[in-house]
């Protein structure tokens, strides 16, 4: 089976066709981005750019793209994020899903997080979400950016913060925004010093603790399983418009919600499952 469906933030495909008892089901989420040039006024090659495209940001001194280092930043853009974060994460099948047959033995398989970008100019074609850009000129080594504003600068590993040590914490600013493109929060929204209803941009919404401020939804570069959640939910989604596969029926007190792993795992079979196996190695002969 293989399942598309379109959602605000990103096109998701699950694909079952691929598990085997070695193998297992793959989810991608797609995002769809136009990039758009933010240039100097009237054709100038030089001018200025305020932080966060306010009117009441700093201004930056800002130089007009070339058709070469527009093409670079893209690719090196998308092709960096994807690495980032595809397939770093694993969906253990707690809910008893998806099985399919080999030979005479049902499996269930588990799930593959991928993760792809579709570029263009935001000109032309579609996408979920428009992207402005800015080239700093080379006396700007810093410029106030977002999740739908970025500048040639922020592919690049620069720190954003320090430990209790006093120790740097670095971070490539694009991977942190395409986690809120997916649908991330900073890392410490919820807690008391960054309540959901105030201001989730202050800086104690970044992390507090030298472990929070590590996550990349913090000022850092770490994932965690909790930054699964784009492709839980998605996965949740597609599964409650696709066929009911009618080879296994769990039973009812061992069906759970999924969690993710940052490790791989194996399919398994219905034995496996109702034994609360988890498979990080292949058994012999499979």
């Amino acid at each position: 089976m293989k399942k598309t469906l379109q959602l605000p933030r990103f096109d998701v495909l699950l694909d079952t066709d691929c598990a085997n008892p070695s193998n297992n089901a793959e989810l991608t989420l797609t995002l769809r981005l136009g990039f758009r040039q933010i240039n100097p006024a009237g054709g100038a090659n030089t001018g200025t750019y305020n932080d966060y495209g306010s009117p009441t940001g700093q201004p930056r001194a800002i130089i007009k793209w070339s058709s070469s280092t527009w093409t670079a930043w893209k690719v090196a853009f998308c092709n960096s994020a994807r690495k980032f974060w595809h397939g770093k994460f694993w969906i253990l099948n707690t809910r008893g899903v998806l099985p399919f047959k080999h030979g005479q033995q049902v499996f269930l398989p588990n799930i593959w997080c991928k993760f792809d970008i579709v570029h263009s100019d935001a000109s032309a074609g579609t996408y979920h979400h428009a992207i402005d850009v800015v080239r700093l000129a080379p006396s700007e080594t810093w410029f106030g950016s977002h999740a739908q504003l970025y500048d040639s600068l922020d592919t690049n590993l620069v720190q954003k913060t320090h430990n209790s040590a006093g120790k740097p914490i670095m971070q490539r600013a694009h991977v942190h925004e395409i986690g809120h493109l997916l649908g991330l929060g900073h890392v410490d929204v919820g807690k008391p010093h960054c309540p959901p209803t105030g201001n989730t941009n202050a800086s104690a919404c970044y992390g507090v603790s030298d472990h929070d401020k590590n996550s990349v939804m913090g000022s850092g570069m770490r994932l965690d399983t909790i930054h699964a959640e784009p492709w839980l939910t998605a996965l949740t989604t597609i599964l409650s418009t696709a066929p009911p596969l009618l080879l296994y029926t769990p039973p009812p007190i061992l069906v759970k919600p999924f969690t993710a792993l940052k490790k791989r795992v194996y399919p398994r079979t219905t034995a496996e499952f109702e034994a609360g196996k988890v498979l990080t190695t292949l058994p012999p002969g499979r």
